[in-house]
Formats: C-alpha cells, structure tokens, sequence
C-alpha cells in the first residue's frame, strides 16, 4: 500500500508541475514539447540517485509519469495534422529528437560529475 502512496504523491506534484509549465506557455504544443523535453533531461540526469524502490515510485513512476504525457503529444500532433501535415510531422521530429538529445545530454553530465 506504501508503494501506491509513492506515486500518489509524485504524482500530484507532477501533474502540478505540468499544470505550470502550461501556464507558462502561449501554446499548447510547446508547453507539450518543453515537459517532454525537460522531464526526459531530469529523469535521466535524477536515475542514478534514485536507489531505492521508494525514491523511484515516487519521483521516476510518479512524477515524471505525470509531468510527462505521450498522449498529449500524440493528440497534439494529430490536432496540427488537421491544419497542417507538415507542421504535425515537425512537432513529432522536434518532439522525438529533442527528448533523445536531451536525455544523453543528461546521460553525459551525470557521466562528467561522477568523475
């Protein structure tokens, strides 16, 4: 039952930090991309430090689990291809691209402060 906890919490505050960031945003799909983009940097960078099962509940399953969405992304890029197909394919090139990059960028970081 703890575990569940975990992710509940995590959970709330990711949804909060999603919440924000499309706040933050004049549009939708950049709010989606940067939470996208961003999470996958954090999660990367934060995984080695998460070393129990309850620090990965909380922070790895429950808040970036919510912080993060593909089905945002994927309702986004469908909503864009209703008013332009390239535009749709861009924002899932960028989407893709920059979350990849992003994530080894967080990869060689982690590498460099652990020397």
């Amino acid at each position: 039952m703890m575990e569940l906890l975990y992710v509940c919490i995590g959970g709330f505050f990711g949804a909060i930090a999603r919440f924000l960031m499309f706040n933050v945003f004049a549009k939708k799909e950049r709010a989606t991309l940067f939470v996208n983009v961003s999470g996958s940097f954090l999660l990367v960078l934060f995984m080695p430090y998460m070393t129990t099962d309850w620090q990965q509940l909380l922070i790895a399953i429950g808040f970036f689990g919510a912080y993060t969405t593909f089905s945002t992304f994927t309702l986004d890029a469908v909503q864009l291809a209703k008013t332009s197909q390239k535009e749709a394919a861009l924002y899932v090139v960028r989407m893709l691209s920059y979350s990849a990059v992003a994530m080894l960028v967080a990869y060689m970081l982690d590498s460099m402060l652990r020397r």
